[in-house]
């Protein structure tokens, strides 16, 4: 058997010609196989400098026989319907964020990844930095004492464009599903596992039903998470975790580039920072998910993880709409 896992790509996405495709020609266990898109245009160029073979529709690259892992980055809309075709055609599946549009949708792919057999995993990949992992550890060892609060924040300036899948009804629109997931989803991190209850707010894109800005609160039995996302704030991005008797910040946790990462330990009046070397987290996570694939290794967070997340996420919503206080057991 072919040692790297043979990958295929769903659309001509910015993120995959962007982030993906190079993070798959660079990984040790990993090529690009094909690309599928409409638009071959669009990737003529990224085709030749990548070495990979552009087919002409989604369903091409589901057929390939050298296609062992599909990437799927098509609209929040898409996720779950080609997801769960790539999964019945045998194939495994890393999807972009957020991992689908409803909790019914995570459940009956999670059950078709069961059925399969197959590996499914939701697409952060911030989540691989090590930064994230050097901040949880320093929260482990006490470095802050008790845990008291998470407050995560992603936002920037993004008008409303009904050429935007951002703002088409029909695609799972808003700033909490483009960024705001990012926030729970390190805020649950950071917390170990959901919260029991929400609370949200939110400026509305009447055209589109989506939110333009949300803040929201995520209740737990010891501590809080506060976050705030938004299409129409400057632009902002951060990470706090706060204890008992210190707290440490991430200020680039969600795409820190090549930069070295940061973590900055405040306590009894010190400063202390702590740096990890550059690293494509894309790169990362392609080998993580590549190394799962061939070896039959659990993957760091499986579909269970998604579909908390998508859980915690549709209760923002819903408190946000409904003006109230939402138990995550409602979900």
């Amino acid at each position: 058997m072919e040692r790297k896992v043979g990958w295929g790509i769903l659309s001509s996405a910015s993120i995959a010609r962007r982030a993906l495709v190079p993070a798959i020609h660079a990984a040790e266990n990993a090529r690009l196989v094909v690309l599928g898109t409409p638009n071959p245009d669009r990737v003529r160029e990224n085709a030749a400098r990548y070495s990979y073979r552009v087919l002409p529709s989604y369903e091409a690259v589901l057929d390939d026989p050298d296609v062992e892992a599909v990437y799927n980055p098509l609209p929040n809309g898409l996720h779950a319907p080609w997801s769960l075709r790539a999964l019945q055609a045998g194939k495994h599946v890393l999807c972009e964020k957020p991992f689908t549009v409803t909790t019914a949708e995570a459940r009956e792919l999670i059950e078709a990844a069961r059925r399969t057999g197959r590996l499914l995993m939701e697409a952060f990949m911030y989540r691989f930095h090590p930064q994230m992992a050097l901040a949880k550890e320093l929260l482990d060892a006490g470095r802050i004492g008790a845990l008291r609060l998470v407050r995560t924040r992603f936002s920037f300036n993004l008008p409303p464009d009904p050429a935007n899948p951002r703002f088409q009804p029909d695609q799972g629109p808003g700033a909490l599903m483009d960024v705001g997931c990012y926030c729970v989803n390190a805020t649950r991190f950071f917390s170990g596992g959901p919260p029991a209850a929400v609370c949200a707010r939110a400026a509305w894109d009447e055209a589109s039903g989506g939110d333009l800005s949300m803040a929201g609160l995520l209740e737990y039995a010891t501590h809080a998470g506060l976050f705030d996302c938004s299409f129409e704030a400057a632009g902002r991005s951060g990470i706090e975790v706060v204890g008992s008797r210190g707290a440490l910040e991430l200020p680039r946790p969600w795409l820190p580039g090549m930069e070295p990462g940061l973590v900055r330990l405040r306590s009894g009046g010190a400063v202390e920072e702590q740096t990890t070397a550059p690293v494509d987290q894309y790169r990362l996570m392609v080998e993580h998910f590549s190394e799962c694939v061939r070896t039959g290794r659990p993957l760091v967070r499986g579909p269970e993880d998604a579909l908390e997340n998508m859980r915690v996420l549709e209760a923002l919503r819903r408190s946000a709409r409904e003006g109230r206080r939402v138990l995550l057991s409602e979900v």
